[in-house]
């Protein structure tokens, strides 16, 4: 199964809210509006103002997202892109996620 990005919004909302998420972007191939139905959904997800500190507490995240959408995904942290190496392949990944990545939550919304 392929999601649209309206699938994506309102399967995660309502998890994103439980969490007290700040945002949730989309970014990999379903950002790029290249996904298929074996691929995963890259998500960023910004946890600014949660009591989310520990990998426990994300791998709750992680496996109440992964439960709901009913495929496999990877949970990249906003803070992990920010507080990332200098290294040219860091770069490289930090540069292509913040230009292609898609906001699909907003809890100012």
């Amino acid at each position: 199964m392929v999601y649209t990005m309206d699938d994506l919004r309102r399967i995660i909302a309502p998890i994103a809210a439980q969490y007290g998420l700040r945002a949730v972007y989309v970014f990999g191939s379903y950002a790029r509006g290249e996904a298929d139905a074996d691929s995963d959904i890259d998500l960023l997800v910004d946890l600014t103002g949660t009591n989310i500190r520990s990998l426990l507490a994300l791998g709750s995240v992680y496996c109440d997202l992964e439960s709901a959408l009913g495929k496999s995904i990877d949970l990249l942290p906003v803070s992990s892109l920010e507080q990332g190496s200098q290294s040219a392949s860091d770069a490289l990944f930090r540069d292509a996620v913040q230009k292609e990545r898609v906001r699909i939550y907003d809890a100012a919304s």
